[in-house]
């Protein structure tokens, strides 16, 4: 009966008691109503079929007393008259007629035999009770013996009809108490039913209700694990941890958390190493819920054979067994005992890049533990694991990428700074330095600090204006700029005439533009030198494509 409640609401239930109830008091009325009518028969039958014989018989009993028949055939009483002869045939005709009325009612076997017996009789004395009027003394006596007999038969039919109806009584009473202990069973029955409907319905709620209450428990725990997996995940990015245990901080933390939310009684994370499968990282008491699991095992081993963690790598999908003492696959020959206490076993597998590299494995105390909202948890949980070892290993990447710029655009800063003409690293097209030499800026009367980041002509120095924009339109159309003859003011206002040499480069993802000047007799080595540092640049530049999202230009020396 519960299960044929379940898809069943409380008010449905109730509604269904109710209707049960009613049912139930309906067929009580309906067998009271019957019980009524069968004491109405009984009542009427014994009326019928009882009293009313009776009645006739004490009638006809008292018609033949001395009250009736007795005194017209008394010998002491003299001379009959004509009016005695015609009180005697109205006597005898009222006799008649009560005795057919009596034989008109139902007559049992032995009734019937009484009544033909005492029929000859009756007849005999009823035709001679008319001439009674002309019959000796002798004769009268003999009538009144004659009538005292039938007197006596009569007795005796009403005597068997007390009987009977005393019979009759005794069976009712019998029907009657037959009756009321239904009435009293039914009305037992229907409030057991109702009883027993009720307590189901409640027992089935309480059972719904437990159920819900474990169903809302294990969602708790699977959002909290789900929620402190992405803690530990977020917590690891926060620490920029790029070390070399960052992986096992990771397993150790998501087989912590798996066992410390109720989800398993042990867990470990399994990692596949070339031709051997390693046991990485574990929680929970592995002697006692994993007795005789290697720490290192192969494909081929007996182990292996049955192991859920390999065949969840090797399918790259999960594998679970939610009865795995029924499961010949896990429990194969060779495999390790699985203890009272485990009763279901599931392995989720791990993504590197694309590439599967291990496995969650969870043993559970529960049977069916796996279900679809468990599965696509922990799916989910590995899935967040997998894209946060892809995180690792694109950081890892990323702070290699950034240390090779570094060191490049350390290489390039230094190589600038040691280059005897004056040289200087501009931003195009709003002309920033980014880097400058000593030799510019002793030539301009600057210092290295203050210009960097700024235009050299925010400070006063540098071309003219005139050469200035001619050297923009001329870097604009050719790449390079070779033995441009410029005039150039200093900060202490003398204006200087010189060679300027420019190329334009790529450093760090921006146009910019490496130049140098040298003063009109000066040296003539200047494209030797921007060969030079252009090779740097284009270095550096491939060391920033490797590490986007991040710039050298933060460090205030660039």
């Amino acid at each position: 009966m519960p299960s044929a409640l379940t898809g069943l609401s409380m008010r449905h239930r109730l509604l269904l008691t109710l209707a049960l109830s009613l049912v139930l008091v309906a067929a009580s009325a309906l067998l009271g109503l019957w019980q009524t009518q069968r004491l109405a028969d009984t009542a009427e039958s014994l009326y019928a079929e009882r009293l009313v014989p009776l009645s006739l018989l004490r009638e006809m009993a008292r018609d033949l007393g001395p009250q009736g028949l007795g005194g017209v055939l008394n010998p002491v009483a003299g001379l009959r008259t004509q009016g005695s002869d015609r009180d005697a045939q109205r006597l005898a005709d009222g006799l008649r007629r009560q005795w057919q009325a009596y034989l008109g009612t139902r007559l049992d076997t032995t009734e019937e035999a009484l009544a033909q017996r005492l029929q000859p009789q009756l007849d005999t004395l009823l035709q001679a009770v008319p001439s009674a009027s002309q019959a000796s003394p002798e004769q009268v006596r003999a009538l009144n013996q004659q009538r005292l007999a039938v007197m006596r038969q009569i007795d005796d039919l009403a005597g068997f009809q007390l009987s009977q109806a005393q019979l009759d009584t005794e069976r009712t009473r019998e029907a009657t108490g037959e009756a009321a202990q239904l009435g009293v069973l039914l009305v037992s029955i229907t409030a057991l039913l109702s009883g027993l409907m009720i307590w189901t319905i409640w027992h089935r709620y309480d059972e719904e209700r437990r159920a819900g209450d474990d169903g809302r428990e294990r969602l708790h725990r699977m959002y909290q694990a789900l929620s402190r997996t992405n803690q530990l995940i977020v917590q690891r990015e926060a620490v920029l941890e790029l070390g070399p245990t960052s992986e096992l901080t990771l397993f150790d933390g998501l087989c912590r958390i798996c066992v410390e939310t109720g989800h398993a009684r042990v867990a470990t994370v399994v990692l596949h190493e070339g031709g051997s499968y390693v046991r990485a990282a574990t929680a929970g008491d592995i002697e006692r819920w994993m007795p005789g699991a290697p720490p290192r095992w192969t494909h081929d081993s007996s182990f292996g054979q049955s192991s859920m963690s390999t065949r969840a790598i090797l399918s790259g999908t999960h594998q679970i067994s939610n009865r795995p003492l029924q499961d010949p696959s896990v429990g194969g020959p060779g495999a390790p005992v699985i203890p009272p206490g485990v009763e279901a076993l599931a392995a989720f597998p791990l993504r590197r890049n694309g590439q599967v590299v291990g496995a969650l494995s969870i043993r559970a105390d529960e049977q069916d533990f796996f279900d679809d909202t468990v599965t696509r948890l922990f799916d989910e949980i590995t899935n967040d694991l997998s894209f946060a070892l892809d995180n690792l290993t694109r950081e890892r990447e990323r702070a290699q990428a950034l240390l090779h710029a570094r060191e490049a655009s350390e290489e390039l800063r230094n190589l600038i700074q040691a280059m005897p003409i004056h040289m200087v690293l501009t931003r195009l097209p709003d002309g920033a330095v980014l880097v400058i030499n000593d030799a510019m800026c002793r030539r301009y009367g600057i210092s290295h600090d203050e210009v960097i980041g700024r235009r050299l002509m925010d400070l006063g120095v540098g071309m003219l204006p005139a050469y200035r924009k001619r050297y923009y339109e001329l870097l604009k159309d050719h790449k390079d700029v070779v033995g441009f003859p410029v005039q150039a003011s200093t900060r202490d206002g003398r204006v200087l005439s010189s060679y300027v040499y420019a190329r334009r480069v790529r450093y760090h993802g921006q146009d910019c533009m490496i130049g140098c000047s040298v003063d009109m007799d000066g040296s003539t080595t200047i494209p030797e030198a921007l060969d030079i540092v252009t090779k740097e640049i284009r270095k550096a530049e491939a060391g920033s494509e490797q590490s986007p999202g991040e710039s050298v230009h933060a460090d205030p020396q660039s």
